[in-house]
Protein backbone atom coordinates (compact mmCIF):
# COMPACT_ATOMS: atom_id res chain seq x y z
CA UNK A 1 0.00 0.00 0.00
CA UNK A 2 1.21 3.29 -0.84
CA UNK A 3 2.46 5.52 2.52
CA UNK A 4 -0.40 8.37 1.37
CA UNK A 5 -3.14 6.00 1.08
CA UNK A 6 -1.94 4.39 4.19
CA UNK A 7 -1.31 7.62 6.46
CA UNK A 8 -5.12 8.47 5.39
CA UNK A 9 -6.20 5.21 6.23
CA UNK A 10 -4.86 5.74 10.02
CA UNK A 11 -5.67 9.08 10.27
CA UNK A 12 -9.50 8.13 9.24
CA UNK A 13 -9.74 5.43 11.34
CA UNK A 14 -8.39 7.46 14.36
CA UNK A 15 -10.66 10.68 13.55
CA UNK A 16 -13.32 11.02 15.95
CA UNK A 17 -16.39 13.36 15.26
CA UNK A 18 -15.12 14.19 11.82
CA UNK A 19 -12.13 16.20 12.88
CA UNK A 20 -9.04 14.81 11.33
CA UNK A 21 -6.62 17.60 12.23
CA UNK A 22 -6.47 16.17 15.52
CA UNK A 23 -6.06 12.60 14.52
CA UNK A 24 -3.38 14.04 12.87
CA UNK A 25 -1.71 15.64 15.07
CA UNK A 26 -2.13 12.40 18.21
CA UNK A 27 -0.54 10.06 15.13
CA UNK A 28 2.56 12.21 14.24
CA UNK A 29 2.83 13.08 18.33
CA UNK A 30 2.90 9.22 18.80
CA UNK A 31 5.45 8.27 16.55
CA UNK A 32 7.37 11.25 17.72
CA UNK A 33 7.58 9.72 21.37
CA UNK A 34 8.19 6.26 19.98
CA UNK A 35 11.58 8.36 18.14
CA UNK A 36 12.46 9.54 21.21
CA UNK A 37 11.72 6.57 23.53
CA UNK A 38 13.48 4.03 21.33
CA UNK A 39 16.40 7.01 19.70
CA UNK A 40 15.64 5.96 16.42
CA UNK A 41 14.94 7.87 13.30
CA UNK A 42 13.48 5.15 11.04
CA UNK A 43 10.21 4.65 13.07
CA UNK A 44 8.60 3.18 9.55
CA UNK A 45 9.37 0.27 10.64
CA UNK A 46 8.22 -0.23 14.00
CA UNK A 47 4.94 0.82 12.31
CA UNK A 48 5.43 -2.15 9.49
CA UNK A 49 5.98 -4.39 11.96
CA UNK A 50 3.09 -3.34 14.54
CA UNK A 51 0.72 -3.29 11.30
CA UNK A 52 1.76 -6.63 9.80
CA UNK A 53 1.65 -8.53 13.70
CA UNK A 54 -1.80 -7.11 14.05
CA UNK A 55 -3.36 -7.84 10.75
CA UNK A 56 -5.54 -10.92 10.52
CA UNK A 57 -5.03 -12.65 7.22
CA UNK A 58 -8.81 -14.42 7.72
CA UNK A 59 -11.81 -13.00 9.34
CA UNK A 60 -15.35 -13.96 9.87
CA UNK A 61 -18.38 -12.54 8.01
CA UNK A 62 -21.81 -12.91 9.64
CA UNK A 63 -24.68 -13.63 6.90
CA UNK A 64 -28.36 -13.57 7.56
CA UNK A 65 -30.38 -16.61 6.61
CA UNK A 66 -33.86 -17.71 6.67
CA UNK A 67 -35.80 -16.34 9.94
CA UNK A 68 -33.15 -13.80 10.85
CA UNK A 69 -30.85 -17.32 11.66
CA UNK A 70 -27.18 -15.67 11.28
CA UNK A 71 -24.53 -17.57 10.52
CA UNK A 72 -20.25 -16.91 10.89
CA UNK A 73 -18.27 -18.47 7.54
CA UNK A 74 -14.43 -17.67 7.16
CA UNK A 75 -12.99 -15.66 4.38
CA UNK A 76 -9.18 -14.64 3.50
CA UNK A 77 -8.44 -10.78 3.33
CA UNK A 78 -7.16 -9.14 0.75
CA UNK A 79 -3.69 -7.20 1.17
CA UNK A 80 -5.91 -3.86 1.86
CA UNK A 81 -8.51 -5.37 3.83
CA UNK A 82 -5.48 -6.78 5.81
CA UNK A 83 -3.97 -3.74 6.33
CA UNK A 84 -7.22 -1.99 7.06
CA UNK A 85 -8.65 -4.36 9.66
CA UNK A 86 -4.82 -4.15 11.55
CA UNK A 87 -4.71 -0.45 11.77
CA UNK A 88 -9.11 -0.87 12.88
CA UNK A 89 -7.25 -3.88 15.51
CA UNK A 90 -4.94 -1.41 16.95
CA UNK A 91 -6.73 1.90 17.04
CA UNK A 92 -10.03 -0.23 19.45
CA UNK A 93 -7.35 -1.62 21.25
CA UNK A 94 -5.80 1.90 22.37
CA UNK A 95 -9.22 3.45 22.44
CA UNK A 96 -10.21 0.51 25.25
CA UNK A 97 -7.66 1.90 27.61
CA UNK A 98 -8.24 5.58 28.00
CA UNK A 99 -6.29 5.94 31.69
CA UNK A 100 -3.57 8.39 29.69
CA UNK A 101 -3.78 10.59 26.71
CA UNK A 102 -4.48 8.53 23.29
CA UNK A 103 -0.90 9.41 21.75
CA UNK A 104 0.67 7.93 24.73
CA UNK A 105 -1.45 4.13 24.21
CA UNK A 106 -1.14 4.24 20.79
CA UNK A 107 2.26 4.87 20.76
CA UNK A 108 2.80 1.64 23.71
CA UNK A 109 0.47 -0.09 21.36
CA UNK A 110 2.25 -0.18 18.42
CA UNK A 111 5.40 -0.75 20.52
CA UNK A 112 4.02 -3.89 22.13
CA UNK A 113 2.19 -4.86 19.02
CA UNK A 114 6.13 -4.87 17.28
CA UNK A 115 7.25 -7.36 20.14
CA UNK A 116 3.93 -9.46 19.59
CA UNK A 117 2.74 -8.35 23.27
CA UNK A 118 -0.39 -6.25 22.22
CA UNK A 119 -3.85 -6.53 22.65
CA UNK A 120 -4.44 -6.16 19.57
CA UNK A 121 -2.01 -9.25 18.73
CA UNK A 122 -3.99 -11.43 21.17
CA UNK A 123 -7.38 -10.18 19.48
CA UNK A 124 -5.59 -11.24 15.68
CA UNK A 125 -4.82 -14.77 17.28
CA UNK A 126 -8.28 -14.82 18.79
CA UNK A 127 -10.06 -14.22 15.48
CA UNK A 128 -7.55 -16.91 14.06
CA UNK A 129 -8.11 -19.68 16.10
CA UNK A 130 -12.05 -18.72 16.19
CA UNK A 131 -11.67 -19.27 12.12
CA UNK A 132 -9.72 -22.23 12.51
CA UNK A 133 -12.80 -24.03 14.54
CA UNK A 134 -15.39 -22.77 12.13
CA UNK A 135 -13.04 -23.83 8.91
CA UNK A 136 -15.33 -26.22 7.87
CA UNK A 137 -17.75 -23.81 6.58
CA UNK A 138 -15.70 -22.39 4.39
CA UNK A 139 -16.54 -24.09 1.21
CA UNK A 140 -20.74 -23.10 1.72
CA UNK A 141 -20.33 -19.48 1.02
CA UNK A 142 -22.69 -18.10 -2.14
CA UNK A 143 -21.85 -14.22 -1.12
Amino acid sequence: MKRNTLKQNIFNHIMVNGSKETSEKTFFKSLKSIQKDLLKKNFEEILKVSLINSSPTVYMKRIQRKRKRTTEFPFLLKSKARISYGIKLLVHSARKNLQNSFYKILKTELINSSKKKSSSFKRKTDIHKEVFLKKKFANFRWF
